[in-house]
């Protein structure tokens, strides 16, 4: 793997002595020059640094102590080796070094291959953490991802509607939820086949990942249903989310064995304007109740819930708002 270092130096003289060095070691693709902490500041947020080389004067610490918190700050940058060259060889300099953070403290007059030596470890070192940050990062996500669509599970939605709902209620800020359920999703795997169901909720997954903003918290809710959290979001601009969701879901279309059927969402939204307490169940139960609204005139449609004491139900009984019974 390309591996690329940096090297600070206010000196002309040190850097073009530095780079010539370390180039003779013949482990950097790309080796970049500043001059000072700020320009590296700026390098280190647009380049990918794997090692970072400092010409440093002691007994002169503020420099590396800037530096070297500078780094410790950030979990990208916090790995990263910070190895210093001074022209003072003494043990005491070089412990003053690493007591202050440094990873390595090389005298001017080492050798491009003993260099290369001592880099080698430093950076299979950094390697192996990285790899593990990685891997770490990795298992966080799947502890909080679905793994058929790759949305957030419903663990992690239970966490952030909770937030969310306290946050909103603390800033007066509006909230909406919206509630996406498959039409007809049992009868097609029950006659299609499980693996059938699966591609159906992937496509589903799909479309909304890539619909959704970067704001939106997209999660599979249950087994068939998804749930979108909509912070700051008002109802009517969840509606039309919604929407942009249904015309994807019907042009990519289910393939086949149903390339010729008609992939149909009923969704349902609720909403909280921020005044009064917000009890995040009640949310759920409401975009539940506006679903059931949307289906008793026909599969396929987007309803925003309405605290309407007379809604009925397709049996002409009035619907319990206060206790849903939606099967979405």
């Amino acid at each position: 793997m390309p591996q690329t270092s940096m090297i600070i130096s206010s000196l002309s003289s040190s850097r073009d002595y530095l780079l010539r060095l370390v180039d003779c070691t013949r482990i950097f693709s790309r080796i970049l020059c500043v001059r000072n902490k700020q320009e590296a500041i700026e390098r280190l947020q647009t380049e990918e640094i794997d090692t970072i080389f400092l010409d440093w004067q002691p007994p002169e610490v503020e420099q590396l102590n800037s530096l070297a918190e500078v780094l410790g700050d950030r979990e990208e940058w916090c790995d990263i080796p910070l190895l210093l060259f001074t022209p003072d060889p003494q043990r005491d300099a070089e412990i003053l070094a690493l007591q202050k953070g440094a990873g390595d403290c090389f005298d001017y007059g080492i050798t491009a291959r003993e260099l290369g030596a001592r880099l080698h470890h430093h950076l299979a070192h950094k390697q192996r953490t990285d790899e593990l940050r990685a891997e770490n990062s990795q298992l966080a996500k799947l502890a909080i991802s679905d793994r058929l669509t790759g949305l957030y599970n419903r663990s992690y939605f239970d966490v952030v509607l909770e937030f969310e709902a306290a946050r909103c209620q603390r800033h007066g800020s509006v909230l909406s939820l919206l509630i996406i359920t498959i039409d007809s999703f049992n009868w097609l795997e029950n006659n299609f086949g499980h693996r059938v169901g699966d591609s159906l909720l992937r496509l589903t997954g799909d479309v909304i990942q890539v619909t959704a903003r970067k704001s939106d918290i997209p999660c599979r809710f249950n087994y068939q249903d998804f749930a979108i959290i909509l912070p700051d979001t008002p109802t009517p601009d969840a509606f039309l989310l919604a929407e942009r969701i249904r015309r994807e879901v019907m042009i990519n279309g289910p393939k086949k064995p149903l390339s010729h059927f008609t992939l149909s969402l009923s969704m349902g939204i609720s909403g909280h304007a921020g005044n009064g307490i917000i009890d995040p169940r009640n949310l759920v139960d409401e975009a539940y109740c506006a679903v059931e609204t949307g289906r008793r005139h026909g599969a396929g449609r987007t309803e925003i819930f309405h605290h309407d004491p007379q809604i009925l139900t397709r049996n002409g009984h009035r619907l319990d708002i206060e206790h849903p019974q939606g099967h979405a």
